[in-house]
């Protein structure tokens, strides 16, 4: 075999990821809220960036509709509307090569018409309607806060010390993993006093923090509501793997109560917590902002973008000046970096709310039937349906539905709700996985709480309804639904 080096030239065709595309295909992908507060970054760092006032705005809007109604430039744009977002970015590139210094741009036409380089010109918003996202500055943790209680309870430092070191040590749930002779030894302490140190910790809220294992969670809360004494606190203490299983016969047998007792007492377990950690940030609600709305009007579905808080950015006109007044070399260049920065900007969020817009109502289109009756009419969908509908690639698809969320008359959903695999009918049709995962819950809901239906019921019941599933789908999506089997929904 003949091994040489050599030099070769060979010529071929590849989709070099730039910076600017990487920054456009970013601009598609952010939500609403990100966008914002991109667009606040950049008017910080680029001079050629200007935000539009209010009245501005309205100009704009003004002049842009005369216009086009003078020389049909809305038909234009509407052609271009049909280009997909990543060819739209591969066009931009390139024809950025073409201007890579300030002199080959025509300053003087391009800083003229500033309003047809403009972000936003359909809105006008009012000041009125302002709206802030509350950002707190530091977020106090769960050991913070213990350990504030712990400083205003006991006074011995001794104790305070070894108290610190075991809230340090919980878990994920709040509860203590080493032993009393581990923590012992790892403070070269005698056992008593690390046992003294977790009662103290143990009184802290929340109730039930610091125990060691589940049952001892659930005692310490049920002593801190004074039911230490109670059929409650027994079961808890001596039929814990029985109330596991939810083997209620031989509980009763076992502590020889009444079948209204056991219930009552299960009850009051029932409202105990057996993962007492409360974690500031996983505690936050987590407002969601819908990035688009869907509406109802005269019987048609009307998308529209829900942006009206983003910037609306311009070109900066008073550059125009500097140019003009023969401004330095390297004042043009930095001029010129900055302008195509900021023209590639508005370029791609103006394709990014028309992608947006063009891939929602194709998804409306597709779930025509879910809008008008409801869940049981979602229809299965994927992402490669919408982007031949609409001309795009998949991954543009998959880009503009993640993690953006619709508003529509039969409330807010994420745009990837409406994607979903295919469950047969008898009758040929299909139908989509998250209908009959609605079908399985209701079912479950109406089933006698004593005897709770097992799988195989809930798939005969589905099929009764013309689906054709087995029981292994039906324990897959409930296992997704995050609903028990049989035997652990089973009441007294």
């Amino acid at each position: 075999m003949d091994l040489k080096q050599g030099l070769h030239m060979r010529m071929s065709q590849q989709l070099v990821m730039t910076p600017r595309l990487q920054m456009a295909l970013k601009i598609l992908q952010v939500s609403t809220l990100e966008l914002e507060q991109f667009l606040k970054q950049e008017l910080l760092q680029n001079p050629l960036l200007d935000r539009l006032e209010d009245e501005e705005a309205e100009l704009e809007k003004e002049e842009s509709e005369a216009e086009r109604a003078e020389d049909g430039e809305g038909a234009g744009e509407e052609r271009q509307g049909e280009e997909a977002a990543g060819s739209d970015a591969e066009k931009t590139e390139s024809t950025e090569e073409k201007d890579a210094s300030g002199d080959d741009l025509d300053w003087d036409d391009y800083l003229d018409d500033v309003y047809s380089h403009a972000y936003g010109q359909n809105f006008v918003r009012d000041d009125d309607d302002e709206r802030f996202e509350r950002v707190p500055v530091a977020i106090a943790t769960f050991e913070d806060e213990l350990k504030h209680q712990l400083h205003m309870e006991c006074e011995d430092d001794g104790l305070v010390g070894i108290a610190e070191y075991i809230i340090d040590e919980l878990d994920a749930d709040g509860y203590v993993v080493d032993t009393l002779e581990e923590i012992a030894a790892a403070l070269k302490i005698d056992v008593k006093r690390v046992a003294k140190a977790l009662a103290i910790v143990q009184a802290l809220d929340p109730a039930g923090i610091a125990a060691r294992v589940i049952e001892e969670c659930l005692l310490l809360q049920l002593q801190r509501k004074e039911l230490g004494d109670t059929l409650a606190a027994r079961v808890v203490s001596i039929c814990f793997e029985e109330l596991k299983a939810c083997k209620y016969d031989a509980i009763r047998r076992k502590l020889s109560v009444s079948t209204d007792e056991l219930r009552e007492a299960v009850g009051e377990i029932a409202k105990l917590d057996p993962r007492p950690r409360i974690d500031p940030v996983a505690g936050d609600p987590g407002y969601i902002t819908p990035d688009l709305v869907i509406d109802e009007v005269d019987g048609e579905f009307v998308v529209y973008l829900n942006d009206q808080d983003v910037p609306r950015v311009r070109i900066n006109p008073t550059y125009r000046r500097i140019l003009s007044s023969g401004a330095a070399s390297e004042e043009r260049e930095f001029i010129s970096k900055k302008l195509k920065a900021a023209r590639w900007i508005v370029q791609s969020i103006e394709n990014r709310r028309r992608t947006m817009v063009r891939v929602t109502e194709s998804i409306v289109r597709a779930q025509r039937a879910f809008f008008e009756k409801g869940l049981s009419a979602l229809k299965p969908l994927t992402l490669q349906q919408i982007a031949d509908d609409v001309g795009m690639h998949e991954s543009t698809v998959s880009r503009v539905t993640r993690g953006k969320y619709v508003q529509t008359p039969r409330g807010t959903y994420e745009l990837k709700y409406f994607f979903s695999s295919g469950i047969p009918k008898r009758n040929g049709d299909h139908v989509a996985s998250k209908a009959v995962q609605d079908s399985m819950r209701e079912i479950i809901s109406k089933e006698d709480k004593k005897k709770p239906l097992s799988d195989q019921k809930v798939a005969e019941e589905l099929r009764d309804m013309g689906f054709k599933i087995s029981r292994r789908a039906v324990a897959k999506y409930r296992d997704q639904m995050k609903i028990l089997r049989a035997g652990l929904r089973k009441e007294i």
